[in-house]
């Protein structure tokens, strides 16, 4: 252990979701794990969040299942009772986390900046990190590690999670699954980050006609998102494979890794593309993509953000808080085909010269 870090042996860190943050959580989690392999290192997280990362060597999870509240918050007191931490990461700005953070006995928790709180949660943290406009999360997360003493060069951007299913079991499970294809994921839990579905309708066919790729429909098994993709394949010329709530997170995640790329507003599969290292044309207005975009894909994202700000809301980028959400139902019909099919030729051409 070098002699500029701090001495510690037990570290707590608190982040149950969302799956988007949890992917973006992963270089913080592989720094930490590389620049203090001796230390007992516990993340008290989400049971699907947990059920999607697997293993992580280094790492001891506290499964927090949010669906049963009050149960798990007994569970949570119970495992944590007889353990002194070092140091506590609260990484999440919510009133359950604030309350979690009640039961992990620990004389420093470092939580964010009061630029980025809200919920209280600066009166459940005894430490925060620096305040720095504009940065994008995973950044933010990163910065937490500044309290160990732990030098940006020495950050690791590493996203690996272990793959449960095989290339093979792809085309074997998903009949007509062609060897070259795109994922159209189109649905956010939230419809306002959706884009309009007859523009959706014109790019699919724009890639399958002009660079010959099949293109595959994702979703979860709601039926808004599944009644969504539908009326986007009556508005194609194009025969697509619609694979919508038919693939859990894992067969998702090998569907993603073996596409050529991955097109999405902003919802949990961007970041997944991230963790498998696909390139993502992300489609934003609601959110921002210099806070949460695709981490290695941010030149090809298409971001009214700052325009819809100014247009629905009257205010100045830097005049928003950090996670301000604009929500007017217009936003993305700002997005418009031509420049989605830009960002599409730009991918291409790259790909092609390199």
């Amino acid at each position: 252990m070098q002699n500029n870090k701090k001495n510690v042996g037990n570290i707590c860190i608190l982040r149950t979701s969302s799956l988007g943050d949890i992917c973006h959580m992963m270089p913080f989690i592989y720094t930490l794990r590389n620049e203090y392999p001796k230390a007992k290192i516990t993340w008290i997280i989400g049971k699907n969040e947990a059920d999607f990362l697997g293993k992580i060597d280094g790492i001891d999870f506290i499964i927090f299942d949010k669906s049963k509240t009050f149960k798990s918050y007994i569970a949570i007191i119970k495992k944590l009772k007889d353990i002194k931490y070092d140091v506590l990461f609260i990484m999440q700005v919510s009133l359950r986390a604030n309350i979690v953070s009640l039961f992990v006995n620990s004389d420093v928790k470092l939580g964010y900046d009061l630029k980025r709180s809200s919920d209280l949660h600066s009166f459940f943290s005894n430490r925060k990190i620096n305040s720095s406009p504009h940065m994008h999360v995973v950044d933010v997360f990163l910065s937490f590690l500044h309290f160990l003493n732990i030098k940006t060069s020495d950050f690791l951007y590493k996203w690996d999670i272990k793959e449960r299913f095989s290339k093979e079991h792809l085309f074997k499970n998903f009949v007509g699954l062609q060897k070259k294809y795109f994922v159209l994921s189109p649905c956010s839990r939230s419809n306002n980050r959706n884009w309009l579905i007859e523009r959706y309708a014109t790019v699919a066919d724009y890639i399958t006609v002009n660079y010959g790729l099949q293109c595959v429909l994702s979703s979860s098994p709601s039926v808004k998102e599944k009644e969504f993709i539908e009326e986007v394949i009556n508005h194609m010329n194009t025969a697509p494979l619609n694979l919508s709530g038919k693939t859990n997170l894992h067969e998702f995640l090998t569907l993603v890794k073996n596409s050529e790329l991955l097109i999405s507003p902003d919802s949990g599969p961007i970041h997944i593309a991230t963790c498998v290292g696909k390139p993502v044309i992300g489609l934003y207005g609601v959110t921002n993509s210099v806070r949460a975009g695709p981490y290695n894909s941010k030149d090809l994202c298409v971001d009214k953000y700052n325009e819809a700000l100014l247009k629905y809301k009257g205010i100045n980028p830097h005049e928003a808080k950090w996670r301000f959400k604009n929500n007017n139902s217009n936003v993305m019909s700002l997005i418009s085909v031509e420049e989605v099919i830009k960002k599409i030729d730009k991918y291409f051409t790259k790909r092609s010269i390199d």
